[in-house]
């Protein structure tokens, strides 16, 4: 390389590092013999901290929100809105994998056992943070004394107001309010013995934005009182999902390679907050009057994406009246039970605990060998091979919802949990036997769980809008250039790397840079 040409390179990088957003800089000559001209690559490796603080800034923040309330009202003028019957406008509800509605059946049972999950802790006064449409609020709300329902879209609030009159019910107990969810002004301490925040988390723009209105929430929870999240996406399972998704709507000739960029890309790009929930154990650090946290797989028979990937939380805000019970658990993964073992067990030996942790999940079974298979492919391996493949899978594994008929046939109470937060969605099951009056209390059970490495909630979320961000950052980066330097200097290709590449002796590999610059004038 010519002197003149590595002070260029020299004078490209130290443009790069002066930018806040860029950590680390490292640029290449491509040289074009044809055209005897030299063209400059360049890769940064962006500073997570300054896209973090970006995504954090207010406005950003805002603009996301603002973007979520858009959506959800154009969801309320379309053609399925208006065709809505009262009490069960699902506009908006669509599935992942077919992009289209999802069932109304499907809905219907999602929306019935998230009621009945509610009504059994008793409420008489509750919070609904996100209260859309009124799938929850207008089966529950005459049934309770008080119901304040809080949504930030307009033209949604609009709607459910408009159910509200053609019910013609005695809705003299509810308070509607257009606000955001992170507003609760005029609520004074200890207020509602029940707070709902079902199905929205998703929509919340960060995890610090979550903790914030849950830090709020526990302010105005009575002692005693529940924090109901539901429909929670797991973060454990999200590349599990990405990869189930891009399965079903890939044609049957594309390589398994290009698959498995394809989900990479749908997990890079999530738009949507997904959550571990380690986020709520850790909040629970945070948080002391939060003394117990319950983390369940959703219940329901149909198969979609609500009952494979979402969970529900339940926080229980004071003093537990008894500590945990001591439990002698069974290992699924050593000794796989089947479920006509699990129901012999039950049915012969009466036990009045029985507690298995590590089982199999047959909801995800086919997904998890699917995902498993696109770890490392075989350069011609297509779509089709991988389904027919699957197609003559043995399904080992139990279906949550089978364990909980069990449980009902046989009177025993059964706990389900997805607190160890695993990545092939292994839950733990407690059953109990019921009293002759059933309404014995579930036991408070020391569920396995991982080691938390911080108490910073942040850490067990996803970024939304990451991706875009650094996207944007590289935009940034290119204009800062064009603006600092001479057009010969301005690099053609800018690429953001997580490391730089570098050579045996520790140097910058320019041929490697170069190559990264091929393979991103190739994906563009």
């Amino acid at each position: 390389m010519h002197d003149s040409q590595l002070a260029k390179l020299r004078e490209l990088e130290a443009t790069l590092l002066a930018h806040q957003g860029v950590r680390q800089a490292a640029a290449a000559f491509r040289e074009d013999a044809n055209l005897r001209t030299s063209n400059l690559v360049a890769c940064i490796v962006p500073d997570e901290n300054y896209i973090s603080r970006a995504l954090a800034d207010p406005d950003n923040q805002e603009k996301r929100v603002y973007k979520w309330r858009k959506t959800f009202d154009l969801a309320q003028l379309g053609k399925q809105a208006g065709a809505s019957e009262p009490g069960f406008n699902i506009a908006g509800w669509n599935s992942s994998y077919t992009r289209m509605p999802i069932p109304a059946d499907q809905m219907l049972e999602w929306v019935d056992l998230t009621v009945q999950e509610i009504l059994s802790f008793c409420p008489r006064e509750i919070l609904e943070i996100g209260c859309g449409t009124g799938l929850l609020l207008l089966r529950i709300a005459r049934g309770v004394r008080r119901y304040v329902g809080m949504d930030f879209a307009p033209t949604v609030l609009g709607k459910l107001k408009q159910q509200m009159l053609e019910i013609g019910a005695d809705w003299n107990g509810v308070t509607l309010l257009e606000r955001s969810a992170d507003n609760f002004e005029g609520f004074g301490d200890a207020s509602f013995d029940t707070i709902v925040l079902n199905s929205v988390l998703q929509h919340f723009p960060s995890a610090a934005y979550l903790a914030k209105v849950l830090e709020e929430a526990c302010r105005v929870v009575k002692p005693g009182g529940r924090i109901f999240v539901g429909d929670v996406r797991n973060l454990a399972l999200l590349d599990l999902y990405a990869a189930s998704v891009e399965l079903y709507q890939a044609p049957p000739h594309m390589k398994l390679i290009e698959l498995r960029q394809r989900a990479f890309r749908r997990t890079e790009f999530e738009e949507q907050l997904v959550i571990s929930p380690a986020f709520f154990m850790a909040l629970q650090r945070r948080i002391p009057k939060i003394s117990k946290v319950e983390v369940r797989p959703k219940r329901g028979r149909c198969d979609n994406e609500l009952t494979r990937f979402r969970f529900n939380v339940t926080l229980h805000v004071g003093t537990p009246s008894s500590g945990p019970v001591a439990l002698s658990w069974l290992d699924w993964v050593e000794q796989p039970l089947t479920l006509q073992n699990i129901a012999e067990l039950l049915r012969d030996q009466k036990p009045e605990l029985l507690a298995i942790k590590r089982i199999g999940n047959a909801r995800i079974e086919r997904d998890m060998h699917a995902l498993a298979a696109l770890e490392n492919p075989d350069d011609q391996d297509t779509v089709d091979d991988l389904r027919k493949r699957l197609d003559t899978l043995v399904p080992r594994a139990i279906d949550p919802g089978n364990l909980w008929s069990v449980g009902e046939e046989l009177r025993y109470r059964v706990n389900l949990s997805w607190t160890s937060c695993r990545s092939d969605g292994s839950y733990e099951a407690v059953f109990q036997k019921m009293g002759p009056d059933e309404q014995l209390a579930g036991p408070i059970v020391d569920w396995p769980r991982p080691e938390l490495g911080s108490e910073d909630v942040e850490r067990y979320a996803n970024m939304p809008g990451r991706a875009v961000q650094r996207q944007r950052l590289a935009d940034q980066i290119l204009d800062h250039c064009k603006s600092r330097l001479s057009n010969d200097l301005w690099p053609e290709a800018l690429i953001l790397l997580d490391a730089l590449p570098l050579a045996a002796d520790g140097t910058i590999d320019r041929q490697a840079v170069l190559q990264a610059g091929d393979a991103f004038v190739q994906g563009s």
